[in-house]
């Protein structure tokens, strides 16, 4: 998966990073629940409740350190904030998509 789906490539791309791909997926997952957890005006000690963090690795979430995260544990706390979560396989003339993980 890469940012040519939009027509463009990541920065991770441009700079030849091994793990481009990994890379923007995880991006856009912990800047979706940063901006989740801001947008709800939630503190850190209550994010952290509500997604099973301590209060380093919701600094951490908060300051986009991707190295913290896998994608897998950033689907689950996507999850934990209430939305669905599923994997889309496409090409082929087959599309269909996997429910990673219901809303909580």
């Amino acid at each position: 998966m890469t940012d040519r789906i939009e027509g463009a490539r990541s920065a991770f791309h441009e700079f030849g990073m091994p793990d481009a791909d990994d890379l923007v997926v995880k991006s856009r997952l912990i800047r979706f629940v940063a901006e989740e957890i801001r947008r709800r005006e939630l503190t850190q000690k209550d994010a952290g409740a509500l997604l099973g963090l301590d209060q380093p690795n919701v600094s951490a979430l908060l300051n986009e350190k991707l190295s913290r995260f896998s994608v897998q544990k950033l689907m689950r706390l996507v999850g934990r904030l209430g939305f669905k979560v599923s994997i889309h396989v496409e090409g082929g003339g087959i599309a269909f998509d996997v429910p990673y993980q219901e809303a909580a």
